[in-house]
């Protein structure tokens, strides 16, 4: 491949070729599946007609683990586009594409030859990056402010240095620690480089030495008492995921089946073995990917140890920039042009059917209200009395909120406040238990004469006697 410094025409239009399919794949299935518990909770925090201290409440009540942020970003999302549950993602949607072009433009940067494509291709059709840039989380967002973060940090490691990306350097490194405070591998990561380069190669990066202080002042000024509170934690809900860091380091999450992770994991152990000694090359920023790799497990599984465990594989998304950027460069490197082409062409075939099976043979794996709406609505009877549990006041917004977009006519009201009323009603439930009754509770004269069970959830006809 052409070394290069200059973009030809025909790389440009490849690279924004490429980064429509990405945007492409993810409009095409942005709503394929309804939100899930945690979205709703999102959805039913960023309510764009409450006060700030309403959505702040609203957050320390049921998303206290996460930073307010997204939330935040997603209120006035709302504000602007309408509060309807459709148009949510289409917010992540908008962070999923961004992080395509900076992860591309990560790529060039370090290395400034057309394998940049490369990094953008794995980017665009990675089905982990497109589901969570699907999902109403933050994950897209702290993937897009960890390109950012990144991507300027990078350009500082320049000799000539300049203001406008020094400011953007500590803005999107502030904002990205303040998505999630995982990101802050990163940062440690950053800070392990530049004292390695000061050590192997004396360079002197007394400058970083005031970007990191003031980044760190600032990021802790923001969220100091977010930090505090979420290491008082003695246990975490998520605890019991530890045991899947070990099935291939979440490969086979990342990549969307072991056949794919293990591929993908073999082949970065293979082209760093292989190209071991250019990693201590002054010419290159290679360690700095590997080294961020490194923490990306190091700290979680050092808190693990210490306090509690905390991971899990979404907390470290952006774990997939040094990966799509290392393997081209790896590859790029290696002196045997055959067998370059026989990886990039093995990888680019196992990928795109790896996509192209992940995406035209999708297995829905959320609640299916929608799908259960729409039998009710086609019935006689527009009565539904719901059950959630304690999660009510998240799904009765949301699916009264899908009622009004659908323009449904239902009736929503809640188990204990229908009691014996003499109406005929549907009554539905959520729940993951397999094993769960869904039955109404002190309703009495009533007979079944219907029902509809989707995925998660079940709708039942009840007539009066």
């Amino acid at each position: 491949m052409n070394m290069n410094h200059k973009i030809y025409f025909g790389d440009k239009i490849f690279f924004f070729f490429l980064i429509f399919l990405g945007i492409f794949t993810i409009f095409y299935q942005i709503n394929f599946e309804d939100l899930w518990l945690d979205e709703v909770s999102s959805f039913w925090i960023a309510d764009p007609n409450l006060s700030y201290p309403e959505t702040i409440a609203r957050h320390n009540e049921t998303d206290y683990h996460n930073p307010v942020l997204f939330n935040l970003v997603l209120k006035y999302f709302f504000k602007i586009f309408g509060y309807k549950p459709d148009l949510a993602r289409y917010l992540t949607l908008f962070f999923g594409s961004l992080s395509f072009i900076f992860i591309g433009l990560i790529s060039y940067q370090e290395k400034k030859n057309n394998y940049f494509l490369l990094t953008t291709f794995l980017a665009c059709v990675s089905i982990y990056i497109i589901k969570y840039s699907q999902e109403l989380r933050p994950y897209s967002l702290l993937l897009l402010t960890s390109s950012l973060n990144i991507y300027f940090y990078l350009r500082l490691l320049k000799e000539d240095k300049k203001i406008f990306d020094i400011v953007l350097f500590i803005i999107f490194s502030v904002i990205n620690y303040s998505v999630n405070p995982f990101s802050l591998i990163i940062f440690f990561s950053q800070i392990t480089y530049t004292f390695y380069r000061y050590l192997l190669f004396n360079d002197k990066y007394k400058n970083f030495s005031i970007f990191y202080l003031i980044i760190l002042i600032i990021y802790l000024s923001l969220n100091y008492k977010y930090i505090s509170y979420q290491i008082s934690f003695d246990n975490y809900m998520l605890s019991h995921d530890i045991k899947n860091v070990f099935d291939g380091f979440y490969f086979p999450r990342f990549f969307g089946s072991k056949i794919m992770g293990y591929l993908y994991l073999i082949l970065l152990l293979f082209l760093i073995f292989k190209s071991s000694k250019i990693f201590l090359l002054r010419e290159n920023n290679y360690m700095f990917f590997l080294i961020l790799i490194f923490f990306s497990y190091l700290l979680p599984l050092g808190y693990a140890i210490i306090r509690t465990p905390v991971f899990h594989d979404r907390y470290i998304i952006f774990i997939l920039i040094p990966i799509f950027a290392l393997i081209p460069f790896l590859i790029s490197e290696m002196h045997n042009r055959i067998f370059k082409i026989f990886l990039i062409s093995f990888l680019t075939i196992m990928t795109l059917s790896n996509h192209y099976i992940e995406i035209f043979n999708r297995i829905n794996t959320k609640p299916e209200f929608k799908k259960t709406l729409n039998y009710i609505n086609d019935s006689n009877t527009n009565v539904v009395v719901f059950e959630f549990g304690s999660n009510s006041f998240l799904f009765s917004n949301y699916i009264k909120n899908v009622n009004n977009q659908k323009f449904f006519k239902l009736t929503f009201v809640e188990n204990n406040d229908f009691k014996n009323q003499n109406i005929n009603f549907w009554f539905i439930c959520y729940s993951t238990d397999p094993n769960f009754k869904c039955e109404p509770k002190n309703i009495t004269n009533i007979k079944l004469v219907d029902s509809k069970k989707s995925l998660h959830v079940e709708a039942k006809l009840y007539l009066v006697d």
